[in-house]
């Protein structure tokens, strides 16, 4: 599930701490902080099932390759071993 996070300019966040610095004040809560500076996690939306859709052959090619290097990994391994005597 892919979140937007909504970030601040860096103008705001200037404006901000300069606000801030003349208060004199505590600093308030993180999340009244986010309120004030527009900084939020928006649901996902439509276009992100597209996204996901699209990146699913990526997932499959490296759920391959992954596969594959295992595969070798215990081909290698199974050369290694010392043959035993038959009878």
């Amino acid at each position: 599930m892919i979140h937007h996070i909504t970030h601040p300019t860096k103008e705001q966040v200037r404006a901000y701490m300069a606000e801030r610095e003349l208060a004199r004040r505590p600093p308030p809560a993180p999340d009244e902080i986010r309120r004030r500076l527009g900084w939020r996690l928006d649901p996902p939306g439509a276009d992100s099932a597209l996204v996901q859709f699209c990146l699913l052959p990526s997932a499959y090619g490296r759920l391959a390759a992954q596969l594959a290097q295992i595969a070798l990994d215990w081909a290698c391994a199974a050369a290694r071993l010392p043959s035993r005597p038959r009878d």
